[in-house]
């Protein structure tokens, strides 16, 4: 064993010896370009992106659509408590109304800073069924959703519960993360934290056991709204 050890050791150090960088260059070569289709084509691709890394994607025609898809979804948790952005920042007129006439209640996103106060409140949130937001954009080229935190959007309710429910606009859709933030040069400055969410969390351990939803949401179902 010692002598293998040393032999490996030798080929690093004579490797070494030879190893070899490009000279730098002051051109950038340019980025690939990828099938980016027409304004029109763009939900198509963005769903079967979406769905090609385990998300779901609907196509919501007008509100009342919107909110049948979205009780649809809920009703599959068989859990009354959900968690969602403040009413101003979810683009379907109607959900929060129609969400307490179904019975369904949500819960406050306020966590104290620390200590036990502040774990129990996780737990608490952590149980609820889902969490619904809005959405800043989507990524055409991905399937990725973009999520920036701001005064009543935290960003626990993407996170904490097993199921993300995404309301985005179409007019929102960007065929990569290059013309998003062309579209967006201030985005890191409109909240404290600025995500994009490609598919549920999925974590592999070391024999590549792939399991969904230790480190985030299990499911995300994406809602294009057509009309917005």
């Amino acid at each position: 064993m010692r002598d293998d050890r040393a032999q490996v050791l030798k080929q690093i150090r004579a490797a070494l010896q030879t190893a070899h960088l490009p000279a730098a260059r002051a051109i950038v070569p340019p980025r690939v370009n990828i099938e980016q289709g027409s304004r029109a084509e763009m939900p198509t691709n963005f769903q079967r992106e979406l769905e090609a890394v385990g998300g779901a994607c609907y196509m919501a025609s007008n509100p009342a659509d919107a909110i049948a898809t979205t009780l649809k979804l809920l009703r599959e948790t068989d859990n009354q408590e959900i968690l969602t952005w403040d009413d101003a920042a979810l683009p379907v007129d109607g959900l929060s109304q129609a969400l307490r006439a179904n019975g369904y209640t949500r819960k406050i996103v306020d966590v104290p800073t620390e200590g036990a106060a502040r774990q129990a409140k996780l737990a608490e949130l952590e149980r609820t069924g889902a969490g619904i937001t809005g959405a800043l954009a989507g990524l055409m080229d991905t399937g990725s959703v973009v999520l920036v935190t701001q005064p009543r959007q935290a960003r626990l309710i993407s996170l904490l519960p097993s199921l993300h429910i995404a309301l985005l606009p179409v007019s929102r859709l960007y065929a990569t993360m290059a013309t998003f933030f062309a579209a967006h040069p201030d985005v890191t400055q409109r909240g404290s934290n600025l995500v994009f969410i490609t598919g549920p969390s999925r974590t592999a351990d070391i024999e590549l056991t792939l399991t969904r939803g230790v480190h985030g949401p299990k499911y995300i179902h994406v809602l294009l709204l057509t009309w917005c």
